[in-house]
């Protein structure tokens, strides 16, 4: 596939994520029974995952007609950080499940955890990276490599979106009250969306995972 019709692939992707934000802002009104939060997330969630499906077929298409290059020893970082995503996604399970039963501060320290392991995810992925670098792997000249480098990039970008809304939500939790109904089936709402959000990122991870597994 030639390299301009790769770039519309995505950029077509990245105007699809744009349009999902607009209209989880400015949309006022949905289908009765989905809320304006949960339909604004399917739609940044679809997006988000069509733009990691055009940058694998890309690459796909890539080394199916480029055989130079050598990815490398598979560091054993990369095994490390799916193990880290996977244990994140249960620790943010554990939180929402505390805020269940108004448990704050449990449902405070369950993020922090899981903040905490997200943020570790980011460091082994680096470290992945730097090992690859070590072996002489780059981005340049290196079609096999350089979806190591792109891959864990572009993930480890959105992944941080993910991490400021943990943090957003710890410290919306600290004006939590037990008995006040109306402020916590909100923040359970949000807590939702930020859990969606995560676990599929955490989903979109494994299966690039699984692509560089077969690739490599």
């Amino acid at each position: 596939m030639p390299a301009s019709k790769v770039r519309i692939v995505i950029q077509a992707s990245e105007i699809q994520a744009i349009k999902a934000s607009w209209y989880l802002v400015t949309e006022t009104e949905t289908k009765p029974g989905i809320s304006l939060g949960a339909f604004g997330m399917i739609l940044v969630l679809v997006s988000i995952g069509a733009f990691f499906a055009a940058l694998a077929a890309a690459y796909y298409f890539v080394l199916a007609e480029r055989t130079e290059g050598e990815p490398g020893h598979f560091s054993n970082w990369f095994w490390l950080s799916t193990a880290l995503i996977v244990l994140s996604s249960g620790c943010l399970q554990r939180a929402r499940s505390t805020l269940l039963f108004a448990r704050f501060d449990s449902y405070r320290r369950d993020l922090w955890v899981t903040t905490a392991v997200g943020l570790a995810f980011l460091v082994t992925q680096v470290l992945g990276c730097l090992d690859l670098n070590a072996q002489g792997v780059f981005v340049a000249g290196n079609a096999k490599g350089s979806m190591y480098y792109v891959f864990t990039g572009v993930h480890g970008f959105h992944l941080l979106g993910g991490i400021g809304a943990l943090v957003w939500l710890v410290r919306k939790a600290r004006a939590l009250r037990d008995g006040e109904e109306q402020p916590l089936r909100r923040h359970r709402a949000a807590a939702r969306h930020v859990a969606s959000y995560w676990h599929f990122m955490g989903a979109v991870w494994i299966g690039l995972f699984v692509f560089l597994l077969i690739w490599r």
